[in-house]
């Protein structure tokens, strides 16, 4: 109990310091464009302040989302395969809407190209966190060791390129400043990979060692068709009530997307397809997906289905199951549709 308070405080303890140094940044920024402007109107002292402070607020998110991950990656021996799934996704969409919210930034005149290397940082950043949630889960599944520490390694070589990255927009954004005769714009620093040896795959590996030796993570097991996913060739063109209709053509094609739900890699996942026309035999297709990790997404097409202009028919797309799924209930989806005559 001791120990897990202490671990709280240092976390309590970084969170203020963050808010501390964005608070500090935002003022110097605000210093920065006040003392050393020539010419600069209202407007664009604000624009250029407000920018500034929003890339503050940015970096503060961004830090804290990689001292969570941190603190994740330090807990992975002592929690359940589905707790570590659902807090590596919550990571994951944490990254994400930072990196949205970088690319909705509008930023001023003159400070366009060096933003276009800030969004470059977090995109790197996001990049990293949704490679790290499969390398993992395929440690841990025993996947060859050379494949996992090599998925591994990427993460933090993401993080490390997205810190070097982020320096070099603190140099541009200063040039930029420079235009209006701002010296010494001040941004908040960022830097989320403090050990940079995990950059080498080595070092990886005995993480990789260090955390199997404990480990007491649970299996998860489960395919789905993503059913929003579905696209038709002939194409889509309107809906008759619960039919959908499609552009008239000679046969049909069918791109679905399958996603591996679980925390382990599955492999020859069949995908089967039932196309049912009204008053005609029923056609059978199936296609394998050799292999999906987790949380990824494959598109599976099948072509070839006769086309009956005018007539109802139906279709239903089945994955799987796997070996050892316990939910069933998003493994098929079932599509009503016509072609035009």
């Amino acid at each position: 109990m001791e120990r897990k308070g202490k671990k709280e405080s240092i976390i309590i303890l970084i969170i203020m310091l963050i808010i501390a140094a964005v608070i500090v940044s935002w003022l110097t920024g605000l210093w920065s464009c006040e003392a050393g402007r020539k010419n600069l109107t209202e407007e664009e002292r604000l624009t250029i302040s407000d920018y500034v402070n929003s890339i503050s607020v940015l970096v503060q998110h961004s830090y804290k989302t990689s001292v969570n991950f941190f603190i994740i990656l330090d807990k992975i021996k002592d929690v359940s395969r589905e707790e570590l799934d659902s807090s590596l996704s919550e990571i994951i969409e944490e990254s994400k809407v930072a990196l949205e919210n970088c690319e909705e930034l509008n930023p001023p005149e003159f400070f366009e190209v060096p933003h276009g290397y800030l969004r470059l940082v977090f995109q790197m950043r996001n990049k990293a966190y949704e490679n790290f949630k499969p390398a993992i889960f395929n440690a841990l599944q025993d996947v060859d060791i050379d494949i996992s520490s090599s998925q591994m390694t990427k993460t933090f070589l993401y993080m490390f390129m997205s810190d070097e990255i982020y320096l070099y927009f603190q140099e541009e954004i200063e040039k930029s400043g420079e235009h209006y005769g701002i010296n010494n714009l001040t941004i908040i620093d960022s830097e989320i990979l403090k050990d940079k040896g995990l950059t080498n795959t080595q070092n990886v590996v005995g993480l990789i060692s260090e955390i199997k030796t404990v480990t007491t993570l649970q299996e998860r097991r489960g395919v789905a068709v993503i059913a929003k996913s579905i696209e038709f060739n002939p194409r889509e063109i309107n809906e008759q009530g619960e039919y959908l209709v499609l552009a008239n053509g000679s046969e049909i094609s069918v791109i679905i997307k399958i996603e591996n739900q679980g925390n382990v890699v599955e492999n020859d996942v069949i995908v089967t397809m039932t196309y049912m026309p009204e008053g005609n035999p029923n056609e059978e297709k199936r296609y394998t997906i050799s292999t999906i990790n987790p949380s990824d997404q494959k598109a599976v097409t099948i072509s070839g289905f006769t086309a009956y202009p005018g007539r109802k028919c139906e279709l239903t797309i089945n994955a799987g199951p796997v070996p050892y799924e316990v939910f069933l209930g998003n493994n098929s989806a079932t599509y009503k549709f016509m072609m035009e005559k």
